[in-house]
């Protein structure tokens, strides 16, 4: 034989299971569940009295039926009334299955995401996640992506990839041409080092020679190669006249240079009648055999002024005639 368990409704939210160890309470349990269709016999106790149920009929009732102690609970309750709820069919399901027949899920959520809409029967159970409020960029900017992982297509922060900057440290012979923070760590953009090298433009049609670097500028070097009559000079980064080219060959006892020159300076001078080269000293100086022993300082011989005005009489320095004396 089946056996029902039976309520008494207090309320539209509340419903009170009596124990068979009350009398009168058994007395209305017996009269609910005699009812073959006894679900549509639930009354509420505001309309039942008590009173006119008696010891002996109690006593009368149980001889021909069992009875069995049921708890108070609520329809609202979580799951704490033995861990069974009431179903459409007056059955006793198991409240994690109902929880699964309304669509609830015990899941665990994700990193970055909590649970919401819990299940009514078992908190255990919920209807969804939802992403933590720090989940909030996007990251889908041009070169960047995002740190960790994501929740609804989110990140708490972004990364830049620094797809143009492609080294991770600086290499010999070059400096920074600009820095990025990328995922992986800082990156650099470089170009060679303008105080070791010069450009091969810079070297013209001689080229460079020595070390070579490259970067996205062009080719350069460590130093050019110089015509003739010139050397590299590391500190100006140019050719510059060579150290033998240093003598202008002008003054007294000098006829000019002798070879090349650069800019307008020769390595040897030629010297004027009664003058010989002397390359220990890097002069022209007097042979001592002809006028040019005498002394030939201009301005102690009285050839002090280098022009004269209304002068009856003007003479020149024989030695250096840039200089006149005067005599009016």
């Amino acid at each position: 034989m089946m056996k029902y368990w039976n309520f008494v409704f207090l309320s539209a939210s509340s419903c009170l299971l009596l124990s068979a160890d009350n009398l009168n309470a058994a007395v209305l349990l017996s009269s609910l569940s005699k009812s073959s269709h006894h679900h549509s016999h639930i009354h509420t106790l505001s309309h039942l009295d008590l009173s006119r149920f008696s010891p002996n009929l109690f006593l009368e009732l149980t001889d021909k039926q069992s009875y069995q102690t049921v708890s108070v609970c609520f329809i609202t309750d979580a799951g704490n009334c033995d861990g069974h709820k009431l179903n459409n069919n007056d059955d006793y399901t198991n409240p994690e299955d109902l929880c699964k027949q309304a669509g609830y899920s015990d899941t665990p959520c994700p990193e970055g995401s909590y649970p919401s809409d819990f299940c009514p029967y078992d908190s255990s159970y919920h209807a969804g996640c939802k992403c933590d409020a720090a989940y909030n960029q996007r990251c889908d900017g041009y070169d960047e992506k995002g740190v960790g992982v994501a929740c609804g297509g989110k990140y708490k922060d972004c990364c830049n990839f620094c797809s143009d900057y492609k080294y991770s440290s600086i290499p010999a012979g070059y400096i920074s041409n600009g820095e990025c923070q990328s995922c992986d760590g800082k990156k650099y953009k470089i170009r060679c080092d303008p105080q070791k090298y010069v450009s091969a433009s810079s070297c013209g049609i001689q080229g460079g020679s020595g070390s070579l670097c490259t970067d996205d500028y062009g080719t350069y070097y460590t130093k050019c190669n110089c015509p003739n009559n010139y050397e590299w000079n590391s500190a100006q980064k140019k050719c510059v006249c060579a150290t033998s080219f240093k003598y202008s060959c002008l003054g007294t006892g000098y006829a000019g240079g002798e070879g090349n020159s650069c800019n307008n300076k020769y390595s040897k001078c030629k010297c004027s009648s009664g003058f010989t080269w002397n390359a220990s000293q890097g002069a022209c100086v007097c042979t001592g055999i002809d006028f040019c022993s005498l002394n030939q300082d201009c301005s102690t011989l009285g050839y002090a002024q280098q022009s004269c005005s209304n002068a009856a009489i003007t003479i020149k320095c024989p030695f250096n005639t840039n200089y006149v004396s005067c005599f009016y």
